[in-house]
């Protein structure tokens, strides 16, 4: 394995890629590399953990977490199956779609920050 560092080159390294492979087996929350694949309409193997599912629907292959054979299998068979990486490019970019902008989620944190900061009258 070799550790590349920081890198502005992500969009050219995702689009030279068969596929994303997101092993976690605990639960992590949206992950943005699971975002990024699908943005990039490259296909995902993942940890089927945290929130994960919520965001990727059905545009991406879920394992249990923590399952390495299922992993494996689910990785073998992907790179096997290029109409099945096909079907979950198109359903990742469909599910992309689907998601808030940069824009949309800064007005939406703001709009929560403007409402707890709100002063309340004394009663």
């Amino acid at each position: 394995m070799v550790l590349i560092g920081r890198r502005d080159d992500v969009t050219d390294l995702l689009a030279a890629a068969d596929l994303a492979l997101l092993p976690i087996h605990r639960g992590a929350g949206s992950s943005v590399l699971a975002q990024e694949a699908l943005h990039a309409r490259l296909p995902l193997v993942a940890g089927d953990t945290g929130g994960l599912r919520e965001l990727v629907g059905d545009a991406a292959e879920l394992v249990p977490a923590g399952d390495a054979a299922a992993l494996g299998d689910a990785v073998v068979g992907l790179l096997g199956d290029a109409a099945r990486r096909e079907a979950l490019s198109d359903r990742g970019v469909r599910q992309a779609a689907t998601w808030p902008t940069e824009d949309e989620t800064v007005a939406q944190v703001l709009s929560v920050y403007d409402e707890l900061t709100r002063p309340t009258p004394l009663r």
